[in-house]
C-alpha cells in the first residue's frame, strides 16, 4: 500500500508542475504581446523630452489670496503630477521650478523682475529643445461663477493648435466626462499673444486649469486626486498629439 501511494503522489505533483507551467508560460506570453503593443504605440525614450512650466512662483503669487490659497500652488502641484505621468511613459521631463521659487536670478537680461522670470522660462525651453511644453496655470474674473479649463495657443501656429485640439478632446473625454458624468462642461480652445507662446521656438500651450475665483473650482483645484486625474488627461492629450 505504501508503495502505490508513494507513485500516486509523485504522478500528482508532476501533473500540478505541468499545470502551473503551461500557466507560467501563458502569462508570460500575454505580458509579451501586451508589452509589445503598448512598446508600438508609445516608442517613447528618456532621449525625449518635455518641458513642464508651473507658473509664477516665489514672489510672484500669482492669483489667489494669501490667506487661501494662491495660484503659484495649484499650478506647482498639477505639474509635478504631469511630471510623473509622462515620466511612466519614458519621457525626459525638465520642469521650469519644482520649488516655490521665481526665476528671475536665471536670466541675464536687464528688466523687471517679471520680465527677467518669463525670459528664463523661455531659455529653458528652448535650450532643451522639447517635443512639446506645457505651460500650467490658473484663471481669474471678477466674475465668482466663471469657471472651466482653457487651453490656449499662439494665433496661427499650426502645431500649437494640433496639440491644444489633442489636449482638449482628452481633457472633456478623461476628465470631465469621466470625473463629473457630464457631457455639458467642455474645455475651450483659445489664441493668444502671450509672451511664453510668442518667444519660444517648439510646440507649446498655456493650460488654465481652472477659475481660482470660483469657490467651487478652488475647493476642488486643492485636491490631490482631482489635479491627478487632470494631470493624466493632459498627458493622454499629449501622447495623441505626438503618435500623429
Amino acid at each position: 500500500m505504501k508503495n502505490k501511494f508513494r507513485i500516486y503522489t509523485i504522478k500528482l505533483n508532476r501533473r500540478l508542475l505541468l499545470l502551473i507551467g503551461f500557466m507560467v508560460i501563458f502569462l508570460i506570453a500575454i505580458f509579451k504581446l501586451r508589452d509589445s503593443q503598448v512598446l508600438d504605440i508609445f516608442n517613447f525614450s528618456d532621449k525625449d523630452i518635455i518641458v513642464v512650466d508651473p507658473g509664477h512662483g516665489g514672489i510672484d503669487g500669482g492669483a489667489g489670496k494669501k490667506s487661501d490659497i494662491l495660484e503659484k500652488d495649484i499650478n506647482l502641484g498639477v505639474s509635478l503630477k504631469l511630471k510623473k505621468e509622462l515620466l511612466v511613459e519614458g519621457f525626459h521631463v525638465i520642469m521650469t521650478r519644482e520649488n516655490d521659487e521665481s526665476l528671475e536670478d536665471l536670466s541675464s537680461i536687464n528688466s523687471s523682475r517679471y520680465r527677467k522670470d518669463l525670459d528664463a522660462r523661455r531659455n529653458i525651453i528652448n535650450n532643451n529643445k522639447p517635443l512639446v511644453f506645457i505651460s500650467i496655470h490658473c484663471n481669474s474674473s471678477t466674475r465668482s461663477s466663471a469657471r472651466g479649463i482653457k487651453i490656449y495657443h499662439y494665433p496661427n501656429s499650426v502645431e500649437g493648435e494640433e496639440l491644444a485640439k489633442n489636449i482638449s478632446e482628452s481633457i472633456d473625454r478623461n476628465f470631465y466626462y469621466n470625473y463629473f458624468r457630464d457631457d455639458n462642461l467642455k474645455c475651450e480652445i483659445l489664441c493668444e499673444d502671450f509672451f511664453i507662446l510668442r518667444e519660444t521656438e517648439y510646440p507649446g500651450v498655456l493650460v488654465e486649469v481652472g477659475f481660482i475665483t470660483n469657490p467651487e473650482e478652488r475647493r476642488l483645484l486643492q485636491d490631490d486626486e482631482y489635479q491627478q486625474k487632470l494631470a493624466r488627461a493632459i498627458k493622454k492629450g499629449i501622447l495623441s498629439y505626438l503618435q500623429k
